[in-house]
């Protein structure tokens, strides 16, 4: 039994949020999202959309394999888990904005709240996500994957940093794009699509996933850095939420969030 009343509400909420975060950003003048706090290069707003709607689209071209979440616990457990789930997120996002910033808070927040506290308080279980039958559920994700990594290469931008080194590749492979996908797509989001359907689901936890990234992602005031961050990171949380939805791969969601993080250009000049 779904909760229809919150469900429906919080969907439209979702859907306005990111309505009313797009005419921020048109009427403040900063169409031109950053790419962190620390860079100064730029993509144009609709960017993120296309990209989006490219992966989509493809998804939708391709039907899933029927799949089992026998593995989660019963519904009013699952229910109560996704709402201490979506705290611990709030809590992150609220722990960072107050910081001091930098990579040693974000993981001194990070590694309790969205690992440690689920896993020690039974909100969640860490052998979710690799005991999910991925059995023939590659080539059918593979044609939405490529599309969104083709548009979001095509669209992105050269790297003139540093070249990476294979130590901090991984780290931030394991990190950011596995920890964040287990915690955000694996464990809150198919709770709340059990509680609430695919679609809020899929919006309420891609807003909570791009909240966090307001701090780093910004630099012109917390309410424009916040909706910068729901328009930018949002559409590619919607995708990532889709692509887990649709498919149950959890091993796409790490590559393919990996590479938003670690973009074609940059791992190129580790070569």
């Amino acid at each position: 039994m779904r909760l229809r009343g919150a469900s429906g509400f919080l969907l439209a909420a979702g859907l306005v949020t990111i309505a009313a975060s797009v005419l921020t950003l048109i009427w403040t003048g900063h169409t031109a999202l950053r790419y962190s706090a620390d860079n100064d290069d730029t993509l144009p707003m609709w960017v993120p959309g296309i990209t989006m709607f490219g992966g989509l689209a493809a998804a939708w071209l391709v039907p899933p394999k029927p799949r089992n979440d026998s593995l989660l616990p019963d519904y009013p457990r699952t229910t109560r888990q996704g709402w201490w789930l979506i705290a611990l997120a709030l809590a992150f996002t609220i722990g960072f904005a107050l910081s001091p910033g930098g990579s040693g808070w974000l993981l001194a927040l990070k590694l309790p709240l969205l690992l440690a506290i689920p896993l020690l308080f039974r909100l969640a279980a860490w052998p979710e996500w690799y005991r999910i039958d991925t059995h023939g559920r590659w080539l059918r994700p593979a044609p939405a994957a490529l599309t969104f990594l083709a548009l979001f290469t095509l669209f992105g931008h050269g790297y003139t940093g540093p070249r990476p080194d294979l130590i901090t590749v991984l780290c931030v492979f394991v990190l950011n794009a596995m920890l964040e996908e287990i915690f955000y797509r694996v464990w809150l989001q198919t709770r709340l699509e059990i509680s609430l359907g695919r679609w809020p689901a899929i919006v309420v936890t891609s807003l909570a996933f791009a909240s966090w990234h307001a701090v780093i992602h910004g630099g012109n005031g917390f309410g424009v850095d916040l909706a910068s961050a729901f328009v930018h990171i949002g559409a590619y949380g919607i995708f990532l939420g889709y692509l887990w939805s649709r498919y149950r791969n959890p091993w796409l969601l790490f590559l393919v969030h990996g590479i938003i993080n670690l973009p074609i250009p940059m791992l190129a000049v580790m070569w």
